[in-house]
């Protein structure tokens, strides 16, 4: 009678095809992924850096200088590179990857096997093996199975395929000679008789013996292990940063000095002597090449100012001179490595001014937050902070494309000049065009001083209110709703402003963000103030912003939308709106008025 399969060889060929599926529904996905990435690559980061719309369907216009286009398709490209996908951690996993394809290999080979064996017993017939037919005599039968195990015997024959097929042969043999085996054969066609169907766990032995500790690596691996992983992937940058981009430590020190950065130069300091910009070391032979930059610096004497930041510390002193040397737009006077350095400081310290926005704002910090704002404009244009900070209303002029301290001064001289950035922008194209005769302009800087004409925001305040959500009237102590409407009339219909004109900042992602702030006196030795960021790219934006009314009367209060990318660009307007004390019984019973006017606004014009 045929030997039947022991439990052990059932739970290995369980195991295998256990193995196999869990192999493959790691690696399957795992490789598609790679494959698309390495077919498609970054081509999600490109994507978000510059969409071409919105997902309200807006068509985002990007600006279109020469230096700008430039700098996009550069970006693209080091976007989609391949190059950039082949990192230490990207080989890491590719090498994973790969030794996971070489055990599916395996796997897959040994349920070959398992099935070729599987093949040679279905479908059992004696007679077919033994090469007899079924009339076949007793004497017959045991002819053939002599000749068989003559030629598949493991003695006579070497091949591994021998001893299964004589095997096989063994078996048809006993159920041809045994008589239950050939009543089970002739009656069920199977010499072992009727077979049940088994239904068992395809996890292999050791998994059934030890359930305890499986269900240990159970809970370790996927309850816990899992959750962790992920938040590990998802932290990315690491417990030093976060998720703004800078340091905690430096988080922390913005935390307890924002109150006293109340102007420029303050936040300068900060930022020079943060932690971010000590990590820019200074290299063995660079102390001469930064004193030649500081002694070629505008404004720079070699006793005096320099004798009294002798205390500073090298790294310190490398990044002031290579901020001035950007700020005051001499970057010849920079070689290749300080350039390098240059470009990675520039990135840290547009996050560091962001943050300190972020920072000042949450702490109602008024000055301290036109301060950050303003630092964040002279590092992304390229604007020395001692003249955006002065009465010199012309400065903002350095924005426009080609637009040096010479070409200024010949454009202030001129009969068509404007004495400010809005005012430039304002100006009709051939006014505009007529004053350039003198600044030697070419066609491609003429074109380029047109698209930024066009791309520049005009930010116009359509409407302002104060209101209280379901109330009549404002009283003292309640939570308003400031709500404002604003245009950008340099867009049209269908259109979303794109990243902002910046084409001495190494980045081109920098987006043309507004600060919404509201100004309003709290008594006579404070004031109120509350800030939002607007980030709403489209052609009319709606923004509310909710604050508590601390006073009675007529409340005479300040709203500016602040431009974070651009100077001179700011929107101020007056605003006024009347409160009363609450009526005691009215907030007793709960029986106030409801409506959503506002009430006693008035507008003051600037």
């Amino acid at each position: 009678m045929a030997r039947p399969k022991p439990p052990s060889e059932d739970d290995a060929s369980a195991s295998l095809f256990f193995l196999l599926a869990l192999l493959a529904c790691a690696a399957l996905p795992w490789t598609l992924a790679v494959l698309w990435e390495l077919l498609f690559p970054g081509r999600r980061e490109a994507e978000r850096a510059f969409p071409r719309a919105t997902e309200d369907g807006l068509v985002v216009r990007q600006c279109q200088t020469q230096a700008m286009s430039s700098k996009r398709e550069a970006r693209e490209r080091e976007l989609r590179s391949r190059r950039r996908l082949f990192t230490r951690g990207f080989i890491f996993r590719m090498s994973i990857l790969l030794l996971l394809w070489c055990w599916l290999a395996y796997i897959s080979v040994q349920v070959r096997q398992v099935l070729a064996t599987s093949a040679l017993y279905q479908n059992f017939d004696p007679y077919n093996i033994l090469g007899l037919g079924r009339s076949s005599s007793s004497k017959d039968i045991k002819k053939a199975f002599r000749q068989m195990s003559l030629k598949y015997h493991p003695d006579k024959n070497p091949e591994p395929s021998a001893a299964e097929r004589f095997m096989l042969v063994k078996k048809a043999y006993d159920a041809l000679t045994d008589p239950v085996a050939k009543r089970n054969f002739a009656l069920y066609g199977n010499p072992d008789g009727p077979v049940t169907m088994e239904l068992s766990v395809a996890i292999p032995s050791f998994g059934k013996e030890n359930q305890g500790l499986v269900l240990v690596l159970f809970v370790v691996l996927f309850i816990i292990g899992v959750p962790l992983t992920l938040l590990w992937c998802m932290g990315g940058s690491g417990p030093e940063l976060c998720a703004n981009g800078v340091r905690r430590t430096t988080m922390e020190a913005l935390a307890e000095n924002a109150k006293h950065l109340t102007d420029v130069r303050k936040a300068k300091d900060f930022i020079l002597e943060s932690d971010e910009s000590r990590d820019c070391q200074c290299r063995p032979g660079e102390e001469q090449m930064l004193a030649d930059l500081a002694e070629a610096l505008p404004g720079h004497s070699s006793s005096g100012k320099a004798a009294a930041k002798g205390n500073q510390a090298p790294v310190v002193r490398k990044a002031e001179f290579l901020f001035r040397a950007h700020t005051q737009r001499r970057w010849d006077l920079l070689g290749d490595t300080l350039r390098a350095d240059l470009d990675e400081l520039l990135g840290r310290w547009r996050l560091l001014s962001r943050a300190m926005a972020e920072v000042t704002s949450k702490l109602s910090l008024s000055e301290s937050l036109e301060a950050a704002l303003e630092l964040h404009r002279c590092v992304v244009q390229a604007m020395d902070p001692s003249d955006v900070s002065s009465s010199n209303s012309s400065a903002p002029l350095l924005q426009v494309p080609h637009f040096t301290a010479d070409r200024l001064k010949l454009w202030r001289k001129g009969q068509r000049k404007a004495s400010g950035l809005p005012a430039f922008l304002e100006l009709p194209s051939e006014e505009r065009r007529g004053g350039f005769d003198t600044l030697g302009l070419g066609a491609q800087e003429l074109a380029d001083v047109e698209e930024f004409a066009a791309v520049a925001p005009r930010v116009s305040i359509t409407e302002a209110k104060v209101f209280v959500d379901g109330e009549d009237s404002i009283c003292q102590d309640d939570y308003a709703t400031l709500q404002v409407k604003f245009t950008r009339s340099n867009l049209r219909e269908g259109e979303a402003v794109g990243a902002a004109h910046a084409p001495h900042f190494p980045g081109a992602e920098v987006p043309e963000a507004w600060w919404l702030c509201l100004d309003m006196p709290k008594n006579r030795s404070a004031r109120a103030f509350r800030c939002k960021r607007i980030l709403d790219p489209g052609r009319e934006v709606a923004v509310e912003m909710k604050f508590k009314v601390l006073t009675v009367g007529k409340c005479r209060c300040t709203v500016s939308l602040l431009c974070e990318a651009y100077a001179g660009m700011d929107v101020v307007q007056k605003l006024a709106f009347e409160s009363r004390k609450a009526p005691v019984r009215a907030r007793d019973s709960g029986s106030e008025g409801s409506g959503e006017e506002d009430s006693g606004i008035e507008f003051e014009e600037d």
